[in-house]
């Protein structure tokens, strides 16, 4: 009796494997024999399995896939990095809200591929954002959301700017309006008269100035409830902060360098831009009573 085709391709390490490397293109015997660690002979059989179920076509010792071949080996592939990224980061997923995350991008989370989860532990509780800040050095663009105000965040992303990095921002609406100094000059701290925090507040203030007047750089605000604390995309990673299951926040992130991670990112980063309004060149030129 003839066995299912899932039996053939999931029973069978060496015809998956096969199924997948052809995904590349046509392979001959000497590219297939130097890709996997087994004797050609052994290959024979599950070139012949995959020949029978009309996946490859095999002339003059050369393996193609079939059309069909394609679009199996294609959602095959996904399936198995779906699987992979869930079993690798079980407990990431198991702990976190994953909510604001989008079905539609949830269904691809496979291409998030291998991941890093940043998660430090006293008594270096800043080495996670140093890391993160290694990461953004350099970078042509990046696209960040934050739901959480640090003035050293802002004064980081002004000073990238300042190095021509095109800078994409996303603040939720509470974001912005301590930014705007809806709140922040309320606390005593800011309003001390000692000169040494007078100081901190005009440097911060003129670093304020540098990021929301840069031409080349685009400032929304969102205002929905469901929300990440954090998305970080540039054009070399992907790093994402989300609220445990509890709502709480556990400072630790789950980021990844793979080139499909960083596509899944700026899709989840797009989401959220279609659901946020841009700030008028009126509106950023208020921020801190800044000049145009």
């Amino acid at each position: 009796m003839q066995s299912s085709l899932l039996d053939t391709l999931f029973l069978s390490e060496k015809r998956k494997e096969l199924l997948l490397f052809l995904k590349d293109g046509t392979k001959d015997s000497d590219d297939i024999k130097a890709a996997f660690d087994f004797p050609w002979k052994s290959m024979i059989p599950q070139i012949k399995k995959l020949v029978e179920w009309d996946l490859i076509s095999y002339k003059n010792g050369s393996c193609t896939l079939t059309t069909m071949g394609e679009v199996i080996a294609e959602n095959m592939g996904r399936f198995l990095m779906t699987l992979k990224t869930h079993e690798l980061y079980r407990n990431y997923w198991l702990e976190h809200d994953l909510s604001p995350i989008p079905k539609k991008l949830i269904y691809r989370i496979g291409e998030l591929g291998y991941c890093e989860i940043l998660e430090p532990k006293p008594p270096d509780i800043f080495k996670q954002q140093e890391e993160i800040l290694r990461r953004m050095n350099g970078s042509d663009r990046i696209m960040t959301f934050i739901s959480i105000y640090h003035p050293a965040q802002l004064i980081i992303l002004s000073e990238l700017v300042e190095h021509g990095t095109k800078l994409d921002l996303i603040m939720t609406e509470d974001v912005y309006n301590m930014v705007r100094g809806d709140i922040v000059p309320n606390l005593s701290l800011i309003q001390s008269e000692n000169s040494i925090f007078s100081s901190l507040k005009e440097e911060y203030e003129k670093e304020l100035g540098n990021l929301f007047k840069d031409k080349l750089s685009e400032i929304f605000v969102y205002r929905g409830n469901l929300k990440p604390l954090t998305i970080i995309v540039t054009d070399r990673f992907l790093s994402l902060t989300l609220l445990d299951k509890e709502g709480k926040y556990n400072n630790s992130s789950i980021t990844s360098s793979e080139p499909s991670a960083v596509l899944w990112g700026e899709a989840l980063f797009t989401h959220y831009k279609e659901k946020s309004y841009r700030l008028t060149e009126t509106e950023r030129c208020s921020i801190r009573k800044i000049e145009n």
